[in-house]
């Protein structure tokens, strides 16, 4: 408390100043960004009053084959029945290629100009497609032209207001989109789904991307198959909070039924892949799931199952794929589990 000095006595500031003082505080604090504060500490005052993303970082919309359209339109129904996916039922798709080649689509599901989720379709070999992956937000998800705006100017790469030429492709490896950005003579690889520079050349890049491999154990154009509820874990989803999974055996983890015996209530898995994480974005937190049951019983029918991963569990990776690529390991934890 301030104290003011008049005539050798010690005065307190009168009550009604610091009623005043009080209620100027309050204000301020309930006029804080309501993003920064919807969205917790993951975004610092920085990102939340610096929104704007200059014109020339765009990326182009395009037309998708018919085919591919029905797949994405038929998932987007089928997840709009179910949390956290409901407010996809009004939603519309917009299509971009990824490259390299033309082998994937991202999807973008908006509602009006807000991108509310996201699907990334693959090409399989059998001629029809595959969902790589997908996940629901409006904040967090790959390919954020505002979150990569944002790491070029902290990284002191341009100004905010930066107006020069660059020239930005959308690349697509399992598990991992990646920005390849040409700005100002240099060439950069940048993870795009958990936004940092990737420390490659240019022929570690065509190494990392030349695999286009797709598992036809997930969801397929080509089976018939209906997602349940999302279940979450209530675990952490920051990998670096307890470091204790490292010294954690891997998990022996199949297929779908293994997996839903590991990730018990208050439970995170973390996915690794020694030696390579920067393949795969990794380390990871698994914090839930979603599972694909065959819209009819037959002898070999399989449930197709999507990790719910990063940051609140917006991110829905195909089991398979992480089965083949890394390990998992299990930090416990003491949270609330939830379906939703």
């Amino acid at each position: 408390m301030k104290i003011f000095v008049q005539r050798g006595r010690r005065r307190r500031l009168p009550a009604s100043l610091l009623l005043l003082l009080c209620l100027v505080l309050a204000a301020a604090s309930f006029g804080f960004p309501t993003q920064l504060a919807a969205t917790g500490s993951r975004i610092s005052v920085v990102q939340a009053v610096s929104q704007e993303v200059p014109p020339i970082f765009r990326f182009q919309e395009a037309s998708a084959p018919v085919t591919l359209e029905d797949f994405a339109q038929s998932n987007i129904e089928k997840l709009s029945e179910q949390a956290p996916f409901k407010e996809w039922a009004s939603a519309k798709p917009q299509y971009y290629p990824l490259g390299p080649g033309t082998h994937g689509w991202l999807v973008n599901v908006m509602n009006g100009k807000q991108r509310i989720g996201y699907m990334i379709i693959s090409a399989a070999e059998d001629g029809g497609y595959v969902l790589s992956e997908y996940g629901a937000g409006t904040y967090g998800l790959p390919y954020s032209l505002s979150e990569l705006h944002r790491l070029l100017v902290q990284q002191g790469l341009i100004s905010s207001t930066y107006s020069g030429t660059l020239e930005l492709t959308a690349l697509y490896a399992p598990l991992l989109p990646v920005w390849k950005l040409k700005i100002d003579g240099k060439l950069l690889f940048i993870d795009a789904a958990a936004p940092q520079i990737l420390p490659w050349t240019l022929s570690q890049a065509d190494n990392a991307l030349k695999n286009t491999t797709v598992s036809v154990e997930d969801v397929t154009s080509k089976k018939a198959t209906v997602p349940h509820t999302a279940y979450r874990t209530g675990g952490t989803d920051d990998p670096y909070a307890d470091l204790l999974w490292l010294t954690s055996p891997k998990l022996a983890v199949k297929d779908a039924d293994s997996f839903t015996a590991e990730i018990a209530p208050g439970v995170s898995l973390v996915f690794q892949a020694a030696g390579r994480n920067d393949l795969f974005g990794a380390p990871f937190t698994i914090t839930g799931y979603q599972s694909w049951l065959p819209a009819e019983k037959t002898g070999d029918a399989k449930t197709a199952l999507y990790a719910a991963t990063g940051a609140g569990g917006k991110r829905y990776l195909p089991l398979s794929v992480l089965i083949q690529s890394g390990t998992l390991h299990k930090l416990p934890g003491n949270r609330t589990a939830s379906f939703n």
